[in-house]
């Protein structure tokens, strides 16, 4: 019991200092293995895609050779069911034999070889979502052997643990990760599983605890879930954006471009607000298979260039009514207190044509008088200086699609507006938005009423949910395909259930091809 409580007491004394690692002053970039190949242990049957050391092998090689490194992308990153089933007889975590033979620390030392870094996964829990070890009771312990394994980022899972012991648990493992003093970055779950057992995260403790942190659902493969994460971002903005920053970042999961659920229009869209989420951008597709079109997207410069703008400061949505929305993100340069800004258009609508938007950029708060150098990010179309008066005309594809600009402030007076007579109906091109000093809005129609701008064209659209301009109050969703439960009983896994399910709150089945087997008790 004394030694026990002398743990509690030198972990409390670092959770007061926080994780102050000096990490991801940028958002993280790099490449995390569960979105696409999920939880394959199939080698004999599927030795190309099973979660093995040769597929982390060959994606560091493709980060290197197919110039993702050069875009900006750093970190090859473990998921879940890398594990074996137990422990070592020592007690310490140990990789599945078959699958990773030569062991987690040479894995890492190959990844270190091209220059890259190395991300794990684990679980503040008896197991992970996928039935193996969890960290419980051995915080110090699995802190050490990351550390001697040469991680340099670990994700902390929520699966089979009590959300309310999660506000002394992830601090705890914060501590110990500290202590190593091996620079890892912290990425976290607690957020969201608390949030969706009822509980109101403490946001002070995990700015102050994790580099970044999931507040939303698992991503899955499909434009429906892409969707859903960008209007909780909207529709909570008012929350969560003031708790992003450098260092300490909100996550809204995996980028799924490339791979079988987006069109190439949505994956543009994707990459456009991710960047505007000032998010990390870590790929989940298969590399090897990737089509060039869906490569340029991901390592698209000029809109990786706003993902990591050192100012830190998250977007939000400032204007949506009939089926568009815009997206506006303050970025360097600044000048007399007011920014340069990252637009997005963002067209929801499923009419079949593309809705043009007119609307000036005084209009939209841009009230600088020598202009903005606008930019289109996909169309590389320069427009030259814009001032606050000429009109633009957008033209943004339906079903998904954006128009994505940077407008960079410009200094000192200009009597030249290099916007010549007829380019403002051109696609592709977006207008920004500004009110300086952090209170970001539009200035014009919030209401959708006639007369006003933006004027979209195309009536008789519908919009199938309430409208809300500049955010809302937050939805009731389903996190992972889970029920709410009371504070005091576990989350089940986060999976699919029709991947894994759970009997009585007290065994994790795991289905292994075709078959439910008993991964153990909690």
């Amino acid at each position: 019991m004394m030694q026990y409580m002398g743990v509690a007491l030198l972990s409390l004394a670092g959770v007061g200092e926080g994780l102050d690692n000096g990490l991801a002053r940028t958002p993280p970039m790099g490449w995390l293995a569960w979105e696409r190949f999920r939880c394959n242990t199939d080698c004999e049957n599927d030795p190309h895609n099973c979660i093995s050391e040769r597929l982390f092998m060959q994606m560091a090689d493709l980060l290197i050779s197919d110039g993702y490194y050069d875009a900006g992308y750093r970190y090859i990153n473990i998921d879940d069911c890398w594990l074996a089933h137990e422990r070592d007889r020592r007690g310490n975590l140990q990789p599945d034999g078959t699958r990773f033979p030569s062991g987690i620390k040479a894995l890492g030392e190959y990844v270190h070889s091209k220059g890259l870094k190395f991300g794990i996964y684990e679980d503040y829990g008896n197991y992970t979502c996928a039935g193996y070890p969890g960290i419980l009771g051995h915080l110090k312990e699995d802190a050490e052997t990351f550390e001697s394994w040469g991680v340099d980022y670990v994700k902390l899972d929520g699966c089979y643990s009590h959300p309310n012991d999660m506000d002394k648990g992830y601090p705890e493992f914060g501590y110990w990760l500290n202590q190593t003093g091996r620079p890892m970055i912290y990425a976290c779950s607690w957020p969201v599983y608390q949030t969706y057992s009822g509980m109101t995260p403490n946001y002070t403790s995990i700015i102050n605890t994790c580099n970044l942190w999931r507040n939303f659902d698992d991503i899955q493969d499909s434009w429906n879930s892409v969707e859903r994460t960008i209007d909780y971002y909207g529709d909570n903005q008012d929350i969560i954006i003031a708790n992003a920053g450098p260092g300490h970042w909100n996550d809204p999961d995996m980028l799924i471009i490339g791979n079988f659920g987006l069109s190439y229009e949505q994956c543009k869209t994707q990459m456009a607000m991710w960047a505007v989420f000032a998010a990390p951008l870590l790929m989940s597709v298969d590399l090897r298979t990737l089509k060039p079109d869906y490569k340029a997207i991901l390592k698209n410069k000029p809109i990786i260039a706003v993902n990591q703008d050192p100012l830190g400061i998250q977007g939000r949505r400032i204007y949506k009514q009939k089926g568009i929305e815009i997206w506006a993100r303050p970025i360097m340069p600044v000048y007399r207190a007011k920014y340069s800004y990252a637009i997005v258009f963002l067209n929801r609508r499923t009419d079949g044509t593309p809705s043009e938007v007119s609307v000036t950029l005084k209009e939209l708060g841009l009230d600088n008088p020598a202009g903005y150098h606008i930019e289109d990010l996909y169309d590389e179309h320069v427009y030259g200086i814009v001032t606050p008066d000429r009109r633009f005309k957008v033209d943004v594809n339906p079903s998904g699609s954006v128009v994505m600009i940077r407008c960079d402030i410009v200094k000192g007076k200009t009597s030249q507006n290099l916007v010549q007579n007829g380019w403002d109906a051109q696609p592709r091109n977006a207008d920004g938005f500004v009110l300086d000093l952090g209170n970001i809005g539009y200035r014009g129609n919030v209401d959708g009423s006639a007369g006003q701008y933006p004027e979209i064209r195309g009536g008789g659209y519908v919009e199938p949910d309430p409208i809300s301009v500049g955010g809302g109050p937050p939805q009731t969703r389903t996190f992972r395909n889970t029920q709410q439960l009371p504070q005091n009983q576990y989350v089940p896994p986060s999976y699919p259930n029709n991947q894994y399910q759970n009997q009585d709150l007290g065994y994790s089945f795991q289905n292994i091809n075709g078959q439910y087997i008993n991964t153990g008790k909690k």
